[in-house]
């Protein structure tokens, strides 16, 4: 699934790219030592100051680790840091679809109808506000590339009327996965203007301060979504 929607990179940053996808992927399995550095310089054709930085920045991220007298190694998938934007981004090209969509949505309902009830209970006029104005221009959006920014916008409004951090860097974090989820449930005019109707349901609830309508709404708008994939 080769959907990116970040900047190009560096050297640095490409090599990273590259690193990360094959241990996500599982060219480089868990437990597993990675070839020595002098290999990987000459398949990738950079410096040891290069692959020593990169290797570097997977380790923050948690997937490797240097140990003593074995080398650099991947750790486990329970170490990997999936907030992380750049690991969260490899999983999605790493994963068919499908299974990235379940494993999304998995997490999706899992916070989403939560933070859409507390959003229900703590908005203010001005959140409420935003929350409408992203709909409106859902409903305005005459393509899925115009739909794209508002639904993310519209999500994001929600999780920031929380008025909880933790929900908000959350929000932030999944940009990019959202992104793609929306891309790949969203591909016909009709399941366009079902989207912006269930987005409205959700908003309505939210500006009504109904906490229980507003965890419903978000319940089903997040059900027929990944249902959506599946009937195209």
């Amino acid at each position: 699934m080769q959907l990116n929607f970040s900047p190009p990179k560096n050297l640095n940053g490409q090599i990273v790219d590259q690193l990360g996808l094959r241990i996500i992927s599982g060219h480089y399995k868990e437990g597993e030592q990675l070839p020595i550095e002098a290999d990987l310089c000459a398949e990738f054709g950079v410096s040891r100051p290069i692959m020593r930085e990169a290797t570097k920045i997977l380790s923050a991220k948690g997937l490797l680790a240097s140990r003593p007298r074995v080398g650099t190694v991947v750790k486990n998938r329970n170490c990997w840091n999936l907030l992380d934007s750049d690991v969260l981004s490899w999983v999605t090209q790493a994963l068919p679809p499908e299974d990235f969509l379940d494993m999304m949505f998995e997490a999706r309902r899992a916070f989403e109808p939560a933070a859409a009830e507390l959003a229900a209970q703590k908005a203010t006029d001005e959140d409420i506000e935003y929350i409408r104005c992203a709909h409106e221009d859902m409903a305005n959006a005459n393509s899925l590339e115009e739909l794209l920014e508002p639904d993310i916008r519209f999500h994001q409004a929600i999780m920031n009327a929380t008025h909880n951090d933790v929900i908000r860097y959350i929000g932030y974090t999944l940009h990019n996965a959202l992104a793609i989820s929306i891309r790949l449930t969203t591909r016909d005019q009709q399941i366009q203007e079902e989207s912006v109707t269930r987005h409205e349901a959700v908003y309505q609830a939210i500006a009504k301060r109904d906490p229980q309508a507003a965890r419903e709404t978000t319940e089903a708008l997040l059900h027929d979504s990944r249902r959506d994939f599946d009937t195209c």
